[in-house]
């Protein structure tokens, strides 16, 4: 009896023995290498807030960030137990994301698709998260529908909705007496209703159902960006034990998703391919293009779900907090009111180039994508041998596989780089300001270099139309404060019910 007890209490120790040098095996890894350790290491590595706790990984990102800015260029952490770069220098950051590229071609992502391209099939096809040749092939067939002339060529789908954006807000209105719309849920009809638009030629119905009503469509763009944006905390919880993801199956989107996605786009496909809407300048009419070059339906969905993601989801938050923004600042809202009421002056209506020269919603947005930062960090990986200058003469090595990290939300809320980061100060980007920023690695809401997000020109196609709609008909104010404390797995967002109220101007 006594024996056996002995015996397992023995095996309990050994075990516990080899999971710690498991999980600590790693970590004199940078001390080895010149290049300082950012402490504390937990056993869960340098960002326990992966795992919950009372943080957030976002919070552990600021946490080493304060503490060694202005110190050094970067330090070692480690993401649960794998060495990873942490930048604390926009310049690296640069250098990494643009001069440097070449040696960091990749995106973290990639890595985590490897073992399921037989089955997440149309994670694998977007260049989010595709390696090498594969991104350059899948980034070059699916810009080349988003470009600024295509756009142009798409823009009366954004007026017309932009036009039903203000027809279901005064259905809102007219059902409430406090004037008050939840706008996370309006910005999400509406970027839904545009892409489905612009992708598959459909109406999705978001913006003609009833306030209270839900379409097939937007449940299902809700179901399938939620799924996606929790997988992605897991992901980089397994970085713990990589196999788990194969031993798991895990994936990005549900078989639910890619049948429902892939229904759609056959759908779409064989009645364009019967001639209705055969004129239509849109991303449909652009994916039947590869599909005359070869490309299979699967290629298609691909495509369509990665303009999904960036011209629902993320444009759709995007907007929701600029908005909030908005409602607080007034002066600056009622000056970029008055911008926008005397380009419409002519003939109410706004052309694309005239909605692209607006010099003050410019500053606006991009003022507002600085202080949300919906991307709230960029994970690159070594794809080459290649070294980092660290100042002071010194250099580390970094060798392929190794993970570089930049922290972007800390970077936007720098006061180093932005004088009283925490305020809503659009003129800070006045003059070209943005590009200067950008220049120096301290402005990266869409990141930067060969892989900068491709579908930016969209995202801010999508912003800028429906802020234009709202503030000339509308004047919006915040009726509470909320946190900005929701963590998506890549960014922090407002946390609770969006309630604005809009007053008809």
């Amino acid at each position: 009896m006594w024996t056996l007890i002995a015996l397992l209490l023995g095996f309990v120790h050994v075990a516990f023995a080899l999971v710690y040098l498991y999980l600590t095996w790693f970590h004199s890894y940078w001390d080895k290498r010149g290049l300082v350790t950012a402490k504390p290491i937990t056993l869960l590595g340098s960002y326990p807030g992966l795992f919950g706790g009372g943080t957030t990984f976002i919070g552990d990102l600021g946490n080493i960030y304060s503490k060694y800015k202005g110190k050094h260029r970067a330090v070692g952490v480690f993401l649960t137990r794998q060495p990873q770069i942490f930048v604390l220098d926009p310049a690296l950051a640069h250098e990494v994301l643009v001069k440097n590229f070449n040696a960091y071609r990749d995106t973290v992502t990639s890595s985590y698709v490897t073992h399921s391209k037989d089955y997440d099939k149309y994670v694998s096809r977007n260049p989010f998260f595709s390696a090498g040749d594969e991104w350059k092939k899948r980034r070059t067939d699916g810009g080349a529908g988003l470009t600024s002339n295509k756009l142009k060529q798409a823009y009366s789908i954004w007026e017309q909705t932009g036009n039903m954006l203000l027809d279901y807000m005064a259905r809102c209105i007219e059902q409430r007496s406090d004037n008050v719309i939840e706008t996370r849920d309006l910005c999400y009809r509406y970027t839904a209703q545009a892409m489905g638009d612009f992708i598959w030629g459909i109406d999705a119905g978001t913006l003609t159902c009833g306030p209270n009503e839900t379409s097939q469509f937007l449940t299902m763009n809700t179901a399938w960006a939620y799924h996606a944006f929790q997988s992605m905390r897991t992901f980089n919880q397994t970085a713990i034990a990589p196999i788990a993801r194969r031993l798991l199956r895990m994936r990005f989107f549900t078989q639910k998703s890619d049948d429902m996605y892939l229904k759609l786009t056959q759908d779409a496909a064989r009645l364009r391919q019967s001639g209705s809407g055969a004129s239509r300048n849109d991303y449909l009419a652009h994916l039947l293009q590869l599909q005359q070059k070869g490309a299979s339906y699967d290629d298609m969905v691909g495509h369509a779900l990665t303009l999904l993601m960036d011209g629902y989801e993320t444009s759709g938050a995007v907007l929701y907090h600029f908005l909030y923004t908005l409602g607080e600042y007034q002066e600056q809202q009622e000056k970029l009111r008055a911008e926008i009421l005397n380009a419409l002056e002519a003939d109410k209506s706004i052309t694309f180039e005239q909605l692209n020269a607006l010099p003050y919603l410019d500053q606006c947005v991009n003022e507002s994508m600085r202080l949300t930062s919906a991307i709230g960090f960029f994970i690159k990986i070594c794809t080459k041998p290649t070294t980092i200058d660290l100042g002071d003469g010194k250099i580390v090595n970094v060798e392929p596989g190794t993970t570089v990290l930049i922290p972007t939300f800390q970077i936007h809320h720098d006061e180093t780089y932005y004088s009283d980061p925490k305020t809503f100060k659009p003129e800070r980007f006045d003059n070209d300001a943005a590009g200067e920023f950008h220049k120096r690695g301290c402005f990266l809401p869409f990141g930067d270099g060969p892989r900068i997000c491709m579908g930016m020109r969209l995202g801010l196609l999508n912003i800028k139309m429906a802020v234009v709609q709202i503030l000339s008909k509308y004047k919006v104010e915040q009726t509470s404060k909320l946190p900005l404390s929701a963590d998506s797995g890549l960014g922090i967002f407002l946390d609770g019910d969006v309630n604005l109220k809009y007053t008809k101007l």
